[in-house]
C-alpha cells in the first residue's frame, strides 16, 4: 500500500501559492485582472493549466495537419502498419513509467534539494531499467506473434527504443513539482515542431513508411535533449543526481498499484488496435486509429487541469474537508461539462469529419469517432477520480477499476470485433471505460464519493460555482 507522506502535504502552499504574479494576467481585461488580484494560488494553477493546454493545443493543430496528410500518403493499410506498431509498443509502456509519475510529484513538492537529487536520480535509473525491459518484450514477443514480417519488426523496434526518452520525462515532473510546465512545454515543443518540418520534407519527398517511424524516434530523443537543456538552464545538474537502493524500494512500494493501473489503462485502450491487427487485417487498425485520435485529441485536458488542481486539492484535503469535497466536486463537473460538450456535436458530425478529413477511403472510421469519443465522459471523470484515489491513499481501488475494465474490454473485443469490425472494438472500449470509472460502486466505502462525483454533474450546481467565482 502505498502512503502518502506528512510533509508533501504540509509543504504544498510553499510551492503553489508563492511567487510574482504571472505575466499573462497583465494582458487580461480589467473587470478580470481584478477578480485574480492577490489570489496566487488560482494564478498558479490557471497559469499552469494554460502551459500544459497549450503545449497540447500546438501539438493538436500540427499533428491535425500533418496526421491527415500521412494518413492521407500513406493509406489506410500503410497507416495501420504503423498504428499498429505504436499501439504494440504502447502496452508494455507501464515498464518505462512504473507508475510513479504522481508519487515522485508528491515527494519533489515536500522534499529539500538533496532529497529531491536522490529521489529524481533513482527515479531516472528505474525508468532506464524498466524501458530496457520493455524493448526486449516487445521485440520478443512481436517475433512469436507475427513471425516472418519484417516490415512490423522493425516498425516495432524502433518504436520500442523511444521508450529510453520516457526515462528524461523525470525532469518533465520537476517542473510540474515547482508548478513551472511552461519550461518543459518549451523543450517539447521545440523537438515537436522541428521534427513536424521534417515529416513535412518526408511527405513532400515521398518518403516510404519507415522513415516516418525513424522520424518519430527523433522526435521522443530530441525531446529528451531539450528537457536536459532546459533543466541545465535553471543551474541544475544531472550529475548530481544521485542513485539509492533504499529510494528505488520506496518507490516500488508505493507505486506497485499505479503501476499495474497504468498497464491495465494502457492495455485497454490500445488492446482494440492489436487485436484488430491480429483478428482482422492492418486496413482496419488504420480506419480505427482514425477515429480513434479524433475522439482522443481531447484527452490532454482532464490531464492538465487534474495536475495543475492536484496540489489545491491536497492542501484542502489537510486543511478543510467541506472545501476538499466542493473542490472535487467543481473538478468532476467542469470535466464532464468538457466532455460532454464536445461529444455531442463531434458524434452527430463524426462521418462528414471523416470524409472531409481523410476521404472516402476512411470511411468506415466514421461510426468509429461517433462511438469512442462518448468515452471522453468516463475517461475525463476516471482521471479526475485517479487524483481523489492518491490523495486518499486508495490505489489499489484504481487497480481494482482498471483491471476490471480491462477484462471487460478484453471480452469484448473477442466477441464483437469478429461480429463488427472497428465498431465492435470502439463499442468495447466505452463499455469498459464506462465500467471501469463507475466501478466505485462495488467497493461500499467508497458509495458515497459516487454519490459525489454524481452530485457534481448538476448544472445548478456548476452554475452557482462559476457565479461565486465571479463574485469574488
Amino acid at each position: 500500500m502505498f502512503s502518502v507522506r506528512r510533509e508533501a502535504y504540509s509543504n504544498v502552499g510553499r510551492y503553489s501559492m508563492t511567487g510574482p504574479n504571472e505575466s499573462w494576467i497583465d494582458k487580461l481585461p480589467s473587470w478580470a485582472r481584478a477578480r485574480l488580484s492577490g489570489r496566487h494560488m488560482l494564478q498558479k494553477i490557471l497559469s499552469n493549466i494554460i502551459w500544459l493546454s497549450a503545449d497540447k493545443v500546438l501539438r493538436l493543430g500540427i499533428s491535425a495537419v500533418i496526421g491527415i496528410w500521412m494518413a492521407r500518403y500513406l493509406g489506410p493499410d500503410q497507416f495501420g502498419l504503423l498504428s499498429y506498431a505504436a499501439a504494440f509498443v504502447a502496452l508494455f509502456t507501464p515498464l518505462a513509467t512504473l507508475g510513479i509519475d504522481t508519487i515522485l510529484v508528491r515527494d519533489l513538492i515536500g522534499e529539500d534539494d538533496a532529497d529531491r537529487r536522490i529521489s529524481m536520480g533513482t527515479a531516472f535509473a528505474m525508468r532506464i531499467a524498466g524501458s530496457t525491459l520493455g524493448a526486449i518484450g516487445a521485440t520478443i514477443l512481436i517475433v512469436a506473434i507475427r513471425p516472418g514480417e519484417q516490415v512490423v519488426m522493425i516498425l516495432v523496434i524502433l518504436s520500442a527504443l523511444g521508450m529510453y526518452a520516457i526515462a528524461f520525462d523525470i525532469i518533465d515532473l520537476w517542473f510540474q513539482s515547482q508548478v513551472k510546465a511552461k519550461f518543459a512545454v518549451y523543450a517539447k515543443n521545440g523537438a515537436f515542431i522541428a521534427v513536424s518540418a521534417v515529416r513535412v520534407a518526408l511527405l513532400l519527398l515521398h518518403a516510404p513508411l519507415m522513415a516516418f517511424a525513424w522520424a518519430t524516434l527523433a522526435e521522443l530523443l530530441l525531446g529528451a535533449a531539450a528537457l536536459v537543456f532546459m533543466y541545465h538552464r535553471k543551474g541544475l545538474r544531472l550529475t548530481t543526481w544521485q542513485v539509492r537502493i533504499e529510494r528505488s524500494v520506496r518507490f516500488l512500494s508505493d507505486s506497485w498499484p499505479l503501476t499495474f493501473t497504468v498497464m491495465g489503462t494502457i492495455l485497454y485502450m490500445r488492446l482494440g488496435q492489436v487485436m484488430l491487427g491480429n483478428i482482422m487485417t492492418d486496413r482496419e487498425v488504420g480506419e480505427y486509429s482514425v477515429g480513434v485520435r479524433l475522439a482522443e485529441a481531447w484527452y490532454f485536458l482532464p490531464v492538465a487541469i487534474s495536475s495543475s488542481v492536484f496540489p489545491s486539492i491536497l492542501s484542502a484535503r489537510r486543511t478543510d474537508a467541506i472545501q476538499y469535497a466542493r473542490r472535487l466536486k467543481i473538478l468532476y463537473g467542469s470535466l464532464a461539462t468538457i466532455a460532454v460538450l464536445v461529444a455531442i456535436p463531434t458524434s452527430f458530425l463524426s462521418h462528414q469529419i471523416i470524409i472531409v478529413l481523410f476521404g472516402e477511403e476512411y470511411a468506415a472510421a466514421g461510426t468509429v469517432l461517433a462511438l469512442y469519443v462518448w468515452g471522453s465522459l468516463p475517461v475525463f471523470l476516471g482521471v479526475a477520480s485517479n487524483q481523489y484515489l492518491i490523495a486518499e491513499n486508495r490505489t489499489q481501488i484504481m487497480l481494482f477499476r482498471t483491471m476490471l475494465g480491462f477484462a471487460v474490454n478484453i471480452g469484448l473485443n473477442y466477441l464483437l470485433i469478429p461480429l463488427l469490425g472497428t465498431a465492435g472494438a470502439a463499442v468495447a472500449a466505452l463499455i469498459s471505460y464506462t465500467v471501469a470509472t463507475f466501478a466505485f460502486a462495488l467497493v461500499p466505502d467508497m458509495r458515497g464519493h459516487l454519490l459525489l462525483m454524481a452530485g457534481s454533474l448538476s448544472p445548478r450546481f456548476l452554475l452557482g460555482e462559476v457565479r461565486k467565482v465571479i463574485r469574488h
